[in-house]
């Protein structure tokens, strides 16, 4: 078993990335823990690795994403949590973080996460989901990133609330920028506030295009529906998206028949806590869409606590 994947997604900008490895592995802890893996997670044909660091990280190529795509950093992020630890039962590796390649990582960045995951599962930096680190029981309890939101902020703040909501005393969410703070008194510096991301020619091309901003809309629409009363006041961006009060972390929203959730990758979600959040096929009333065997079916619906193909079994626990 490793003791720690590390997971670097990137676009473009193959300068910042080697970069950030160069800072990685030359400046920074990380080469004090041992038994590590580094990845990178390339979602563009732009792609460049300096020599130094060709024995150093293995690279995934995300072919299924087009250059001129704006992406989807929340699949990106379930490809890591999968190929990183392959099993949560039986886990690949201790501790699985994603990093965006610009961030600027703290010198102690690597044995301050060791010491934070001592006492949390979940663990966040200071900018968003710059560095976001996990142990399996953390996934198991959150689950997957939900990758129908497809915009940079949504699908942080719907996964940071899920933390908050199922992980509250494991999580440590330092999102200073965003103001979703959770237990972060504990913080040990792991980035810095340092922001690598707005270059004028870069922030106009791939963020402020107007493929992006209707994305950021239907994301909009996307965490209003999802979470729609489910709290005394109604989803907005400030108070959900950015800027959590006490209220609001003492109090969380209450997920309701709305909030509906799916399994993407059934085969590695099996071990995650599903019941009672709101998974279609976990919950009571569901119904199997054809419920008969595949010589006899008729169209019948059945009830998920019927299992069609294996007696005295069902998806749905109680």
């Amino acid at each position: 078993m490793k003791n720690l994947k590390v997971f670097i997604v990137t676009y473009k900008r193959p300068d910042v990335l080697n970069d950030t490895l160069d800072r990685l592995f030359n400046h920074t802890d990380f080469n004090v823990i041992p038994n590590t893996e580094v990845n990178i997670i390339n979602n563009h044909s732009e792609f460049h690795l300096n020599e130094e660091f060709d024995n150093k990280v293995n690279v995934l190529h995300n072919m299924t994403r087009p250059d001129w795509d704006t992406g989807n950093l929340a699949r990106n992020w379930n490809e890591a949590l999968i190929h990183g630890f392959k099993d949560l039962k039986n886990p690949d590796t201790k501790i699985v973080v994603t990093m965006q390649n610009d961030i600027v990582l703290h010198p102690n960045w690597a044995t301050n996460l060791i010491k934070l995951h001592q006492k949390y599962t979940f663990v966040t930096g200071l900018l968003g989901d710059n560095i976001v680190s996990y142990r399996p029981e953390a996934v198991m309890k959150i689950g997957m990133w939900d990758e129908r939101f497809t915009s940079p902020a949504h699908k942080e703040a719907d996964y940071y609330l899920r933390a908050l909501i199922y992980n509250k005393e494991k999580s440590m969410i330092a999102d200073v920028v965003h103001q979703r703070l959770l237990n972060q008194h504990d913080y040990l510096p792991l980035d810095t506030r340092e922001y690598r991301g707005n270059e004028p020619e870069w922030d106009q091309e791939s963020k402020r295009n107007e493929d992006s901003k209707d994305a950021w809309f239907h994301a909009t629409q996307m965490l209003y529906w999802k979470w729609k009363d489910t709290w005394k006041e109604q989803p907005t961006y400030f108070g959900w998206v950015n800027g959590w009060t006490e209220n609001f972390i003492k109090n969380p929203p209450i997920p309701n028949e709305n909030t509906i959730n799916f399994a993407q990758y059934p085969y590695f979600e099996k071990n995650i806590e599903l019941a009672g959040k709101n998974y279609v096929g976990w919950r009571k009333g569901d119904y199997w869409f054809d419920c008969e065997s595949w010589d006899e079916r008729k169209n019948k619906v059945c009830d998920i606590d019927i299992h069609p193909y294996k007696d005295g079994e069902k998806f749905r626990d109680d």
